[in-house]
């Protein structure tokens, strides 16, 4: 009866966490977040969708381990929706909004800074 419960957990365990192929991954764009998957299986050139939901003008810049761009959409108009074609090797990457604005008060707005941005593993 312990195997079997233990198996029964193990499976919802396993079940439970999925990885995306990067074909068909859609990442969202908002204030404060990037959301998407965080592991796609597939590495090779790709498309992702791109939808901004957010209040603001954003963008999705694609940067490698040592900081480089590896991709970016132009800008993605609040309600707009685009995709983005990309070569990706194994590895990690970050994929963030790098737009630095400026509110009426005169302060700078950096996107990333204020949490758009997350870390993407490619491969297996």
């Amino acid at each position: 009866m312990r195997r079997l419960i233990l198996a029964t957990v193990l499976l919802l365990v396993v079940g439970g966490c999925s990885v995306e192929t990067a074909a068909g991954a859609h990442y969202v764009l908002r204030e404060s977040a990037v959301d998407g998957p965080n592991r796609l299986s597939a590495s090779g050139e790709e498309t992702f969708s791109v939808e901004n939901t957010g209040e603001y003008s954003h963008t999705l810049v694609i940067t490698d381990d040592t900081g480089q761009v590896i991709a970016a959409t132009g800008l993605v108009e609040s309600g707009e929706q685009t995709s983005l074609r990309v070569d990706l090797e194994p590895g990690k990457y970050v994929f963030s909004c790098r737009i630095v604005s400026q509110d009426g008060e005169g302060n700078l707005i950096d996107h990333f800074e204020l949490g758009m941005h997350r870390t993407v593993s490619v491969g297996s």
